[in-house]
């Protein structure tokens, strides 16, 4: 009997399991959210240049910048428990340790085609300040990036109004600046019924 358990133990050491390298990726994902979150506190702590540095997102195939104080946290996608006879875009409602938040797929409410949640998408859990437990589906975290160093373009086209501004950074790739405050207060938004 201990030969089985001791060879069986030998196997699993010299040879890992595949889902054991997936862990390791997990780690490397979950180390770099948490470094995100740290200089997303710290940024906010210090309350240096806290309008000229935004979270960056991948909303469809849109690039856009989150004010860090309209944001609480940023996690990975914990489990929907889905609510029946709702928008499309209305997801469902998570558990975030104890608190229920509304999930809102960003992308498809926002008129793009909606896209399936994957190890790269986020959620971003909007601050309490808005007086809404609401959690906003982004595809994916791009990371910070400072206005400071981006130029302002000049609106060509009419624009809905939770976005601020348009920019374009250094490499000539656009970023549009979303007012999450417009957007939590749109009608249609609180709106989830079908």
């Amino acid at each position: 009997m201990c030969n089985q358990a001791c060879s069986s133990s030998r196997i699993v050491e010299q040879d890992p399991s595949p889902g054991l390298g997936m862990a390791r990726k997990k780690l490397n994902l979950q180390a770099y959210q948490q470094d995100i979150l740290a200089r997303l506190k710290s940024v906010s702590e210090s309350g240096r240049a806290l309008s000229s540095s935004k979270l960056g997102v991948r909303i469809g195939a849109v690039d856009w910048l989150v004010a860090l104080d309209d944001i609480s946290e940023v996690l990975s996608v914990p489990d929907i428990m889905r609510v029946p006879l709702t928008r499309s875009w209305f997801m469902g409602m998570v558990n975030v340790r104890g608190n229920l938040y509304a999930l809102t797929d960003l992308a498809e409410f926002l008129g793009y085609p909606s896209v399936a949640a994957t190890s790269e998408s986020r959620v971003l859990l909007v601050h309490g300040r808005f007086g809404i437990n609401a959690g906003l589906l982004v595809d994916r975290l791009i990371g910070l990036r400072n206005l400071e160093d981006m130029q302002v373009q000049q609106a060509v086209e009419e624009k809905p109004a939770w976005q601020l501004q348009r920019y374009i950074d250094g490499s000539n790739k656009n970023w549009d600046e979303l007012n999450l405050e417009v957007l939590l207060t749109q009608k249609d938004f609180m709106q989830v019924a079908a």
